[in-house]
């Protein structure tokens, strides 16, 4: 019996990530092969077992061959839609290793754009040239990754 966790979530309760990229004020896009068909953030869904940053972690070294670390959250957007609840969670991120190469099945092709690129561009959803205006943008200080654990063995994240 095959015990392994969907790709896709089927409850109804989604929560989904995206890593923010940045190198020289230019940000890594990736064109999925399926869906939607353009150019979006690297990212996608949380398993039953892992946290939000666990799952950023995942998504964008297996898209992209990138090893990177949340550093902080950009956005959060909440919505209802089919029935379910659908929560998408958008972390800067930064590359601590790795060498930039799509997958080749997911994602066809990874490449940087600048925020007016990226707003010029029918096939990159408004909603991540958004996020990527707020990060680039805004100056004031946005929530990071705590160093607080209610035990020292729990998986927990305390984003502030």
């Amino acid at each position: 019996m095959d015990n392994a966790e969907p790709d896709y979530p089927t409850g109804p309760f989604v929560i989904g990530v995206g890593g923010i990229v940045v190198q020289h004020g230019r940000v890594l896009l990736v064109k999925v092969s399926y869906g939607h068909r353009g150019w979006i953030l690297p990212g996608g869904y949380a398993r039953s077992t892992e946290t939000i940053g666990d799952a950023v972690r995942r998504e964008v070294l297996e898209e992209t061959g990138l090893v990177v670390e949340p550093v902080e959250v950009v956005s959060v957007r909440s919505r209802i839609k089919d029935g379910r609840n659908d929560l998408y969670v958008t972390f800067a991120v930064r590359v601590v290793g790795g060498e930039l190469k799509p997958d080749g099945r997911e994602i066809v092709e990874a490449k940087y754009f600048t925020l007016a690129e990226m707003e010029a561009r029918e096939d990159v959803p408004k909603l991540n040239s958004c996020i990527v205006r707020q990060l680039l943008e805004t100056k004031f200080s946005r929530f990071k990754l705590s160093d607080y654990k209610p035990t020292p063995n729990e998986r927990y994240e305390l984003w502030l």
